[in-house]
């Protein structure tokens, strides 16, 4: 019983975990915006093996949050002051390239993963 309990235990935290490097690799890395037709400031992204983002403004500005990735998109969750901002990503079929949507526009700002 003991042994089944565990085995369980282990489901359960395995479903839990953040989007991890198995489930993300080609993810992994840092990506840079390319053009935002909306005229949006400059910035990087940078996404960790252990769920974690950076976004990165020009300038300096450097935001924290955590990100969860599936096949069809990228949805990452960061604080700027007591705001939570959620962005849904989404990527190209051979995942090179990020579009993140506009919800006023409906235009596609573009990032590309740096070596």
């Amino acid at each position: 019983m003991t042994r089944r309990l565990l085995g369980a235990l282990a489901l359960l935290l395995a479903a839990a975990a953040p989007a991890g490097a198995v489930e993300a690799q080609w993810l992994l890395g840092r990506w840079e915006l390319q053009r935002d037709p909306d005229g949006g400031a400059q910035d990087l992204l940078e996404f960790t093996p252990d769920g974690h983002v950076a976004v990165a403004k020009r300038g300096g500005t450097r935001f924290t949050g955590r990100y969860h990735a599936s096949d069809q998109a990228v949805q990452i969750d960061y604080k700027i002051g007591s705001q939570s901002i959620i962005t849904t990503l989404v990527p190209s079929p051979d995942r090179r390239t990020l579009y993140a949507p506009s919800a006023v526009t409906g235009r596609n700002a573009v990032y590309e993963k740096k070596p």
